[in-house]
């Protein structure tokens, strides 16, 4: 029985890379185990793959001792035996060229991690096993290509509306049937698509990453173009809507696609909006995998602290330090946009980024791109800018307490159902009662049903972009009277014939009758622009009597405000002589904004909210609700 491998000790800035002593033909495969300087570390290529739950259950034969590796690894080894590496013989793989039993030197590696990459000859990408029939994909990837050069720009971003069935059909690709899409299928099902550290690892590589499934080896462009045009353009008409595990890895590819484009770094902000349903076994990588395509990871640079891999200190420290880090270097609360999870109070403090929280709901804020001031690659939140461009303040605060400025704008006193996205999909009701809540809310500060219609279809799409120049806001209502309609005509045909539900139909009938019908509507046109509304739900305020959409988790009493540093009001829960944060809901656009002036000049107007401890921040008697931001909130 061979020895066990030891590990020895790395010395800095240095790495151990693997390389096969035996070929494919030998019925046990043998490795040598060696450690380089990276500086002078002889070429090699680094492997990315997705790990496995699996624990360490199958040795190899590494520098004549028995080294335990997972049934995955194994897997992926084997494969790369019948691989033509170019004449490059070594290789690095995570886990067995870095100690994973010493936490030391895993964060010391996983600091060096964009080094490591941007000097491996190339990334490959090992998918897992090959998939049956795979040689079918093709065709259908370089048809998704082309039609991806003809809808979409470089960077992604739309050319054209998302596909009506009718143009879906007439788009020529594969019936539904043909097995092509289930190969696609299986492929897009993959978990390699949805982990934290795949990100870097595709995106630092030198050259185009070599990606294979098995032995068959997939062209990584054709992937991206593919994946790019599908999430963009028609998935849900297409059979993968049918697998719904392949919409995570549509959402990657896409990511992947705009890191292609645009190069990096990015903000780091930018990443974790863009990578907010990844994932990893070791919650603090959530955050380490992205550090190296971030400024901060720059060459001559040293990382911040909080952004130095730890893996000692908990989980709960780790994301503290983090969000605050982002508050304070980027001066603004974008980050707080990640929180679309129902928050666990008891854990972290409200303001505090659980950063491994399973979102559970879409961001309702719309990003584009934007050029930062040193170059890097970063979005925005557009048309909203609550805070009149005031800077995050941050005053005094201890580890658990962020004590920022702001001001009140008004106390939530009614919300709507939470609305679902089956529901919504399928004309259920909820779109109505909105519209009919609206209606008795704010009926006698608008003259029209059209300008009622209008506010209702704004809030619910958020406002959301259709192209690079179109908004939600230039349509015409009449697709959304039409869903509405639609909405009608079934809750008339499935509804119990009680009562109140008599009235509730003749309100309807009453408000719509009215409507001059219109041959273009179309229903369902509208009903692609309601995912925002998936999770959330519709409220009002009181004193002011404005309309928005916010996640589920708010509720009555609720107040709005605005703090310095955010893009849009954020919504502040009050408990005691304290807040919670609890979210920031989406405004729509008022067509006679009041506006903030000169918000410098209004400083005496500003009063401390003391940001959360517990998610608490104490609270202050006096708010002014005069100083509103331009275009940001609809009021009745």
């Amino acid at each position: 029985m061979a020895n066990t491998y030891m590990y020895s000790p790395l010395p800095q800035k240095a790495i151990r890379l693997l390389r096969f002593t035996s070929d494919a033909a030998t019925k046990y495969l043998e490795y040598e185990l060696a450690v380089f300087p990276l500086a002078g570390a002889p070429k090699f290529n680094a492997l990315s793959y997705f790990w496995g739950g699996d624990g360490r259950s199958v040795s190899i034969r590494c520098n004549g001792c028995e080294l335990m590796i997972n049934p995955v690894l194994t897997g992926a080894l084997q494969d790369l035996t019948e691989l033509d590496r170019g004449g490059v013989e070594w290789i690095w793989i995570d886990q067995v060229c870095i100690n994973q039993a010493n936490i030391s030197e895993r964060g010391s590696q996983v600091d060096m991690m964009k080094a490591i990459y941007q000097t491996s000859e190339r990334t490959i990408i090992w998918l897992g096993a090959k998939i049956p029939g795979i040689g079918a994909v093709g065709t259908l990837l370089e048809k998704l290509s082309h039609l991806y050069n003809r809808d979409l720009e470089r960077s992604g971003n739309r050319k054209r509306r998302r596909y009506t069935i009718d143009e879906y059909k007439a788009a020529g690709l594969p019936y539904h049937e043909d097995p092509s899409w289930d190969v696609l299928g299986d492929i897009l099902s993959r978990p390699w698509f949805t982990r934290s550290w795949v990100i870097q690892e595709a995106v630092l590589s030198k050259v185009t990453p070599q990606m294979l499934c098995g032995t068959h080896e997939l062209s990584w462009e054709s992937i991206l173009s593919s994946a790019t045009w599908l999430a963009s353009m028609c998935y849900k008409l297409t059979p993968l809507n049918l697998r719904p595990i392949t919409v995570a890895a549509l959402r990657s590819l896409k990511l992947f696609s705009e890191l292609n484009q645009l190069g990096v770094p990015w903000d780091l902000t930018t990443l974790l909006n863009k990578t907010r349903r990844f994932e990893a076994s070791e919650p603090r990588d959530r955050v380490y995998s992205l550090i190296g395509l971030t400024e901060e990871a720059g060459e001559t640079s040293v990382l911040p602290t909080a952004l130095r891999a730890n893996y000692d200190k908990p989980v709960r420290d780790v994301f503290r330090n983090i969000t605050r880090y982002i508050i304070m270097s980027s001066r603004n609360l974008s980050i707080l946009t990640l929180i679309r999870y129902h928050p666990d109070w008891d854990t972290y403090p409200s303001w505090v980024v659980d950063f491994a929280g399973d979102v559970l709901w879409e961001r309702i804020s719309y990003f584009a791109w934007s050029p930062h001031a040193k170059g890097w690659r970063s979005v925005k939140e557009i048309s909203n800018n609550a805070a009149g461009g005031l800077p995050v303040d941050v005053q005094h605060s201890s580890d658990d307490i962020l004590a920022v400025k702001g001001f009140r704008v008004d106390a939530i006193n009614a919300v709507c159902e939470v609305m679902s996205s089956s529901v919504l999909n399928s004309f259920g009701p909820q779109a109505l009662v909105v519209f009919n809540e609206t209606c008795r809310r704010l009926g006698a500060r608008y003259t029209t049903n059209e300008a009622l219609a209008r506010a209702v279809m704004i809030t619910l799409s958020a406002n959301w972009n259709l192209t690079n120049q179109e908004r939600v806001v230039d349509q015409s209502t009449s697709h959304f009277w039409a869903y509405l309609w639609e909405a009608n005509h079934r809750l008339r045909n499935e509804a119990a014939p009680d009562r109140d539900q008599a009235e509730f139909e003749k309100d309807c009938a009453n408000r719509l009758a009215n409507i001059v019908s219109d041959v273009e509507a179309d229903a369902n046109i509208y009903r692609l622009h309601l995912d925002t509304a998936h999770y959330h739900r519709v409220f009002f305020t009181e004193d002011q009597t404005y309309i928005g959409l916010g996640p589920s988790i708010m509720q009555e009493n609720d107040i709005l405000c605005i703090l310095f540093g955010g893009a849009t009001p954020m919504v502040l829960r009050p408990v005691g002589d304290s807040y919670l944060f609890v979210v920031s809901p989406e405004p729509t656009t008022s067509p006679k904004p009041r506006h903030i002036g000169d918000a410098r000049r209004q400083a005496k107007l500003e009063h401390e909210a003391r940001a959360l401890s517990k998610g608490h921040m104490p609270r202050t008697s006096s708010w002014d609700t005069s100083a509103m931001s331009a275009g940001m909130w609809r009021r009745g």
